[in-house]
């Protein structure tokens, strides 16, 4: 304990020489999480030049806070769950599912973001996913998860190709996708695409504002997408 301890101090003072963090209390549930972040959208674009892709996984996403928050009033989802979180950046989703008793592997393809990951879960009293940096365009991994999570990953219309072969390879045959999306119309039109494949998506949204970012007072009207592959129709029970 004491040397993790030691470990998110390093990597706290390693990630803030680099970028401003900000720790925020998000509500989830009846849970305050802390979630350590980038201050903003201005820093990352300040303090990133040198790395190979823009790090929005360093920033905390309304997504990423809506998924969170539908988890928890859903547990039976991923309660006992094999659960893989794509794309984690600094970790909500598959942190809150950890904490509803899922067995969570969560991956994104900046260390840097595993990093802020890491030290969530440590401020967060949970002990550290099982992670692993990984690229959706070379996905070498031969395992499969009963669910999978991804909040707001759907926004870069060249990776929709890589996800859509990614997907059927990830999911046991009852598996079930949940995705979180901010309404944007790509994300719809990959949604659409699926359908017409035989994927079955049901939606629902909830409004998420975040008073760090600089949309305050502005509610973003998440959207949450269940989805199933061809030949299954509900998530697979307990």
């Amino acid at each position: 304990m004491e040397e993790e301890a030691r470990t998110v101090a390093q990597l706290r003072a390693q990630m803030g020489a680099k970028f401003p963090l900000v720790t925020a209390e998000i509500e989830v549930g009846e849970r305050l999480w802390k979630v350590t972040a980038v201050q903003n959208q201005d820093a990352l674009l300040d303090n990133a030049h040198d790395l190979e892709h823009f790090p929005y996984g360093f920033l905390l996403w309304e997504s990423a806070v809506g998924l969170a928050r539908h988890l928890e009033a859903h547990p039976e989802m991923v309660r006992g769950k094999r659960v893989l979180e794509l794309g984690a950046g600094v970790g909500l989703p598959g942190l809150v599912a950890q904490s509803l008793g899922a067995e969570v592997w969560q991956t994104d393809h900046q260390p840097g973001a595993l990093s802020l990951l890491r030290i969530n879960a440590h401020d967060n009293g949970l002990p550290v996913p099982q992670t692993f940096v990984a690229d959706w365009r070379d996905w070498q991994r031969p395992e499969r998860y009963d669910i999978v999570l991804g909040a707001d990953i759907l926004y870069e219309r060249a990776m929709h190709f890589y996800l859509e072969q990614l997907f059927p390879r990830l999911l046991t045959p009852d598996g079930a996708l949940l995705i979180s999306d901010p309404g944007r119309p790509q994300s719809f039109e990959f949604m659409a695409k699926q359908e017409t494949a035989g994927w079955n998506f049901s939606l629902e949204t909830q409004p998420v504002t975040l008073v760090e970012n600089a949309r305050v007072g502005r509610p973003v009207e998440v959207a949450l997408l269940t989805g199933f592959p061809p030949h299954t129709g509900s998530l697979p029970r307990s």
